[in-house]
């Protein structure tokens, strides 16, 4: 069994299994099935389900350590900025441009943070809309398997 297998694959599988099945006595719909070749269908089908929601949680926890890192990053240009501050006390003008450093240097950082959020949620955003997307794929597909199954 491959590691991750599509949907779209074993849900034809399934569908392969179901339309070579042979059809029950005295009955029109009713068809007779390898009970451990669906079984094991339905448990690849299963096993491959999650790996959808794994990729969401794994986007979700790369959006927090970045947002993380830019705060990170930001709390040391302000300390760093402080420190450089604190070591030219003597000197106004070099005072006055270390605090303009500062505020630059945080106003850069803000701004990389905010960029940072905005881009991780962006990806989050892209890759739950993308799972959502297969998922109702899937279920359309099952759906209609299901509704070919009933109509024959």
């Amino acid at each position: 069994m491959n590691t991750f297998e599509t949907f779209e694959t074993l849900l034809n599988e399934l569908e392969a299994e179901v339309l070579k099945a042979k059809k029950a006595t005295f009955s029109p719909s009713d068809i007779i099935v390898n009970r451990s070749r669906m079984q094991d269908l339905i448990a690849r089908l299963r096993s491959n389900f999650p790996a959808v929601i794994t990729d969401a949680k794994q986007i979700k926890e790369n959006e927090a350590k970045i947002i993380g890192d830019a705060q990170a990053y930001a709390d040391k240009l302000v300390a760093d900025a402080v420190a450089k501050s604190k070591e030219m006390v003597d000197q106004t003008d070099i005072i006055k441009r270390a605090k303009e450093d500062a505020t630059a240097m945080r106003t850069e950082a803000e701004e990389n943070y905010k960029r940072s959020d905005y881009e991780s949620r962006a990806l989050a955003f892209q890759i739950l809309d993308g799972a959502e997307k297969t998922l109702v794929d899937s279920l359309n597909i099952i759906t209609e398997k299901k509704r070919t199954l009933i109509e024959k």
